[in-house]
């Protein structure tokens, strides 16, 4: 066989990511070295494909959103663009929530992800919310998102039946059938709420 360069690329961004969520998702923390030592190549090797360390989660953050796109906002109410961009994003982090905390520790960059956000604000700009407004919901969006998945991910809350409302607490906790039931749960009724202060906010203005 003839020796020479080879026809395809040993490393590529994809298979960097790749290793990487297997890594994340398998219970291990996200480390260049380690995926270097998984791929067999040197960490500089990395850094040609996919940036520094905050390049490679953004690079994550990209792909989840593409395993979970949000679907088109064009002809639905504030209401439901503020609904579907939501649900997304939760189903998204639900699906790796070992990813959160590296994903709340880097800014989104993702030309993308930023222009589904604009779309958003759009939406509610156009229905009569300030740009703040918009701009705090999207953060209570990241925020709702970000903690139901980080909550999934930890140990539930044990209670102690001798405690004032411990009792209480326990015979609740059988209302779901697990701890990730009650959690989306906790989910649906905060986006409620969300959604119900924004129309009355709105409503008031008007």
């Amino acid at each position: 066989m003839a020796r020479g360069r080879p026809r395809t690329a040993r490393l590529s961004s994809e298979i960097i990511v790749d290793t990487a969520m297997r890594t994340i998702d398998g219970g291990s923390p996200l480390s260049m070295s380690h995926i270097a030592r998984e791929l067999s190549v040197h960490v500089s090797s990395l850094y040609n494909h996919v940036g520094d360390r905050d390049g490679l989660i953004e690079l994550l953050r990209v792909r989840i959103s593409e395993e979970y796109p949000v679907p088109p906002l064009d002809g639905l109410t504030w209401q439901d663009a503020v609904r579907t961009v939501a649900t997304t994003i939760h189903t998204a982090f639900l699906a790796h929530p070992r990813l959160i905390p590296y994903l709340a520790d880097t800014p989104v960059s993702s030309p993308g992800i930023v222009e589904i956000y604009a779309r958003l604000a759009e939406a509610m700009v156009d229905a009569g919310h300030s740009a703040q407004r918009a701009s705090i919901t999207i953060r209570m969006i990241d925020t709702l998102a970000l903690g139901t998945a980080m909550v999934t991910s930890s140990s539930p809350a044990k209670w102690n039946d001798r405690s004032p409302g411990g009792q209480a607490l326990i015979e609740a906790a059988e209302t779901w059938d697990d701890d990730r039931d009650q959690t989306s749960e906790a989910f649906e009724l905060s986006l409620r709420f969300i959604l119900a202060g924004l129309e009355g906010e709105l409503a008031e203005q008007g």
